[in-house]
């Protein structure tokens, strides 16, 4: 009888082992292991000769040419990389500049995977998570559904 409760309670502290190791595993695959990082690069300006007092004149002029992003449902990261892109790419000096963009296919908004920037380039780097790319992952999903 005492070694049936032996191998249970072997049994038992391999299976606790295995699940605190699939624990402290998907813990750090959701918020510390970096699935893939990427990468946008702004460059050189160039004159649009549009009339602007500021950049919101800027942005709404490529609004109404139809080149609007529709973030409104996107993840946090998203938009707050959005944006912070959004404010080197776009100022107004006189008139709209606009500088060019590389790491997004502007139409159609997907992704290229870029391994650095060039020289002169500024560089905007997100590193996907398990936690991003999950949120990621349920915005498509809701996009398409």
């Amino acid at each position: 009888m005492e070694k049936k409760g032996l191998i249970g309670k072997i049994i038992l502290i391999v299976i606790i082992a295995i699940l605190l190791i699939a624990g402290i595993a998907a813990i750090y695959f959701y918020n510390f292991h970096v699935f893939k990082t990427v990468r946008v690069c702004v460059g050189e300006a160039s004159n649009t000769e549009a009339l602007c007092e500021n950049v919101q004149n800027c942005v709404d002029l490529a609004e109404e040419n139809g080149m609007s992003v529709d973030l409104g449902d996107a993840p946090d990261f998203i938009r707050d990389n959005f944006d912070a892109i959004l404010d080197e790419a776009v100022y107004c000096d006189g008139t709209c500049f606009v500088k060019e963009v590389r790491g997004i296919d502007p139409e159609t908004q997907e992704l290229e995977m870029l391994e650095n920037c060039e020289d002169g380039e500024v560089e905007f780097a997100v590193d996907i998570r398990g936690k991003e790319g999950l949120e990621v992952l349920e915005w498509m999903k809701a996009r398409n559904a």
